[in-house]
């Protein structure tokens, strides 16, 4: 009944239009004539929307009047513009586009729509992948014009295009009919007469029982019992059940009903996602028939036509990683004992199952019975060793994955000395060899990722020694693999707090789905109605509810000096390594030609004279905010940590306000609140807000309970340990923290004690970037893996990289999320709780800031002062994890807003430059203790 609320709505609001226009005025763009209007002119003025005037002869007759009872006509300047407008706008009324502005996104796009007279007015302020809706709008109106232009009759032509414009209204389609217009209905308007079927009307039938007259009340019920669309419902009840007004009862009901009703899922949303990267459309739609709602007939052609081809790769690795994505470790394994303690080694599934069915297959094989998985009869040979086809069941159960790519086929020269040396060739047909049954198993090339079983055939001890004993605290732990919640909860990690682990109430992407998004988390669902085409949802302890179309993606190259790019090709501009993706492009920021000292971008000076932007952002100096096109007016002297947003006092009188960073990834949200306004009389006990700490390092369940306590906010989030209490810091971003722990909690990585002072060129080499002006902390190894962050000044050890966002898809999630506060899931903090969502060892966090070029930078730590190889290591492999699922747009990451705007992924890390020396190591220590005993 979805349907009916759009329809109950959209009636409502033709019936209030004067009341509807006025409500909206307010938010829509006003004409630049008002800034030379003061006092109540200027007021009314403001209330005058350019793109409803456009629009709606109507509408400019009214603003006329409206204006001349508040604006004396002395205001000659002003007088002199309106004019000139209403003009312009009158002079292009019949341009068929001016109904569509209003859905334009970029104000100077709504603007010049609504005074154009073409298309092509529309060529310099308005681009197709910049506002698809906008574009689909004007297309839907071109194609209803050239269709109905031939029809003579002036309403049978009014109403053909009024069916193009609403398409399935269906009581348009019998009015064109009952017009007599059935002998002109053109060919191309037959295919806008299929009728939507409505979704179970009977379920509204307790909202017939608000009916204030007789008549209404059995219209009500028998349409609701015998009804098959939702405009024959609406039509109906606006016969019967006048006037329609959202306040009365009847109308209330049908729209709270429908609201409050939880979207239905697909079988697997998620996996619904994978099904765009099928090469072949027959597997596409076998994808989609399959996870839709058609499992029992669609997946067994899919699995047989289109898994096993080594053309659908990419379709089988997204499906894969949907159920069993690869996670690190392998332990606790009787059978397959040679595959337990490889920590970083990855795996789909390493379970105490799986190693059980290993064993099952080794028995059945050795009894003689088939092989399974292969479209002949496939036979163990007696010759085969006993260890070999051991490995083998294991490494198909287990299923470990290649690094780079999440391959889980076995290498090709692998497979083929396991066909010769371990199958029973005797009772095989001539027309097959170890070739084509390795086309089951391994990649069709032999340079293609997979997988070798040389490793697994020796014991763990053998292929790494130097690892056979390891201390507890060197070693890791995945506390949340497998899930240790009650069903329906999601597991995830508190680096440093007092619980490893917390369980979060969550939804599933659908019946068969093993995915799970925590409540209050949005996701994007693929439209069955329109592929290319997105829904997004909130999470909630109902389901999903609170959906809407978010847009159509259908942009499939970039425009690029002069080229088409085809969407997701790789090219270079210059040296630097680029991609298209969805009509967008990106680029990495590297220096040309000749290996150039570091430096940062726009050949900025390393002054540091921050900068706090609107969106949350601290630049480290007006340059760099310049580079990455910031106007004077965005941007306020300053870091952003340094400013006291409550020091306007921005709430109410019943409220108080507590400061809350933000960065906003979204231009469009401006300004950036860095504040929460809470009520005086809130409930303490409500922990939606989630734990905060307080500067006395005192835990409170909520913001709400912490007031109540009467103590001031440290950080939120729970008390963290093993963290410094000593400060002031400076983070990675610039910003000044009260202390390591503060940091931490705001996902933050410390660059050096003290306050900010400098900011670090940009280079590839890991090492110092700010000379003496910075006394940076000595590295837990003088030769650890890690990275200088882009603008620090000081190097870090982990696994980092770069991720670079689609900015216009996240402009459009802004643009369609309806209430403010849904609007703060397009910030950081939220990407970077989503991607430690992803990260299964406990000793590592993610942290993460924004460079001076906007793209998003992680790190993933160790979370101990002095991490052992290992746990290194391990925090290394998690972000090669995350790099490799991003840039294989991976189901789990494209799934959750804002995760689903990253469109590519690069490793940042590599070894501690080799020039620093142990003399140096030694005198940088020597330093650092000497500067901790004055400060002590």
């Amino acid at each position: 009944m979805r349907g009916l609320t759009l329809l109950l709505i959209t009636a409502i609001a033709m019936i209030l239009s004067p009341v509807a226009a006025n409500l909206f005025l307010n938010a829509a763009q006003e004409m630049s004539c008002c800034s030379q209007a003061a006092g109540s002119c200027r007021n009314e003025c403001s209330k005058t929307s350019l793109v409803v005037l456009g629009a709606d002869t109507e509408a400019r007759e009214n603003a006329t009047q409206r204006l001349l009872e508040f604006c004396p006509t002395r205001l000659v300047d002003f007088w002199s513009c309106v004019n000139s407008t209403l003009n312009d706008l009158k002079r292009n009324e019949n341009w068929l586009g001016r109904g569509c502005c209003h859905l334009a996104q970029n104000p100077t796009c709504r603007m010049t729509c609504a005074v154009s007279g073409s298309r092509n007015d529309l060529a310099e302020y308005c681009r197709p992948s910049d506002e698809p809706e906008f574009f689909s709008c004007l297309e839907k109106r071109e194609e209803g014009e050239r269709c109905c232009s031939n029809v003579s009759n002036d309403t049978c032509r009014s109403i053909c295009k009024d069916l193009f414009y609403k398409t399935g209204k269906q009581s348009s389609l019998k009015l064109y009919n009952s017009m007599g217009c059935f002998h002109q209905v053109p060919k191309c308007l037959k295919s806008l007469a299929e009728v939507k079927h409505a979704e179970d009307p009977k379920q509204h039938l307790h909202c017939c029982e608000e009916a204030k007259s007789p008549a209404c009340l059995e219209t009500c019920r028998k349409i609701l019992h015998t009804a098959t669309t939702d405009h024959e419902i609406m039509d109906a009840l606006t016969e019967s059940c006048s006037p329609v007004f959202p306040q009365l009862p009847i109308w209330s009901c049908l729209l709270k009903s429908d609201s409050s009703k939880p979207t239905r899922l697909p079988l697997d949303a998620g996996k619904l996602a994978c099904c765009a990267k099928a090469t072949s459309s027959n597997c596409q739609n076998l994808c989609w028939r399959t996870f839709q709602a058609d499992w029992e007939t669609a997946w067994p052609q899919l699995d047989a036509t289109c898994l096993s081809s080594s053309m659908e790769g990419e379709l089988r690795r997204c499906l894969e990683d949907a159920d069993d994505p690869c996670e690190m470790g392998c332990s606790g394994l009787s059978y397959c004992a040679q595959f337990n303690d490889r920590p970083t080694t990855l795996f789909r599934t390493c379970t105490a199952a799986a190693d059980e069915a290993a064993k099952w297959e080794v028995d059945h094989w050795s009894r003689g019975e088939a092989i399974r998985g292969f479209s002949v009869p496939v036979h163990a040979a007696a010759s085969c060793p006993t260890e070999t086809l051991r490995a083998a069941a294991c490494f198909l159960q287990l299923r470990p994955c290649e690094n780079r790519l999440h391959e889980t086929r076995l290498c090709r020269e692998d497979c083929l000395e396991l066909m010769a040396s371990c199958v029973d060739w005797s009772l095989i047909d001539g027309s097959h060899n170890a070739a084509t049954l390795c086309g089951k198993l391994s990649p069709g090339r032999p340079d293609a990722p997979c997988v070798s079983l040389g490793p697994f055939l020796k014991s763990s001890q053998e292929f790494d020694d130097d690892e056979a004993v390891i201390l507890p605290e060197e070693d890791i732990a995945t506390p949340c693999k497998p899930n240790p919640c009650p069903q329906g909860q999601l597991c995830v990690l508190q680096p440093n707090g007092d619980e490893v682990h917390r369980c979060l109430p969550a939804c599933s992407l659908g019946e068969m789905s093993k995915q799970l998004v925590p409540v209050g988390s949005w996701i994007q669902i693929p439209r069955f109605d329109q592929h290319g085409c997105l829904n997004i949802c909130q999470c909630t302890t109902r389901g999903l509810e609170k959906c809407r179309v978010l847009n159509c993606l259908n942009f499939k190259s970039c425009w690029v000096h002069d080229r088409f790019i085809a969407h997701k090709a790789n090219f270079y501009l210059e040296c630097n390594p680029c991609q298209c993706y969805e009509g967008e492009f990106t680029c990495s920021k590297r220096s040309c030609g000749e290996p150039r000292a570091p430096s940062l971008p726009c050949d900025c000076s390393a002054h540091y004279v921050p900068v706090c932007s609107r969106l949350g952002w601290t630049f480290a100096s007006a340059c760099l905010a310049k580079c990455v096109e910031l106007s004077a007016t965005e941007l306020e002297f300053g870091s952003c940590s340094s400013r006291d947003p409550c020091a306007s006092n921005p709430c109410g009188s019943a409220e108080q306000c507590v400061r809350r960073p933000r960065v906003c990834l979204s231009r469009l949200h401006k300004p950036c609140r860095q504040y929460e306004c809470v009520p005086i009389d809130c409930n303490p006990r409500d922990e939606s807000s989630g734990p905060v700490c307080d500067r006395l390092s005192r835990q409170h369940v909520s913001v709400c309970a912490m007031i109540r306590a009467g103590a001031s906010l440290s950080y939120r989030g729970p008390c963290l340990k093993d963290c410094s209490l000593r400060g002031p810091v400076c983070g990675v971003n610039g910003e000044v923290y009260a202390n390591e722990c503060a940091a931490w909690a705001e996902k933050t990585v410390v660059d050096y004690q003290g306050p900010c002072v400098a900011v670090g060129l940009i280079g590839d080499s890991v090492e110092p970037r700010c000379g003496e002006a910075v006394q940076c902390p000595p590295l837990a190894e003088p030769y650890c893996i890690g990275v200088t962050p882009p603008g620090a000044c000081c190097p870090v050890c982990g696994g980092a990289a770069r991720l670079v966002y689609s900015k216009k898809q996240l402009d459009r999630i802004y643009y369609t999320m309806g209430e403010e506060v849904d609007k703060d899931f397009v910030t950081l903090e939220v990407l970077l709780a989503a991607l430690s969502r992803r990260v299964h060892v406990a000793q590592c966090a993610v942290r993460g800031m924004l460079t001076p070029d906007l793209d998003v930078f992680i790190i993933v730590q160790p979370i101990t002062k002095k991490p052992s190889a290992l746990q290194l290591r391990a925090c290394v492999t998690e972000a090669e994890k995350l790099v490799t699922r991003i840039s294989e747009r991976s189901s789990t990451i494209a799934a959750e807003v804002p995760l689903g705007s990253l469109t590519r992924a690069e490793v940042a890390h590599s070894y501690v430059s080799s020039a620093m020396t142990i003399q140096a190591w030694l005198a940088t220590i020597t330093s650092a203790i000497v500067v901790l005993n004055v400060l002590s």
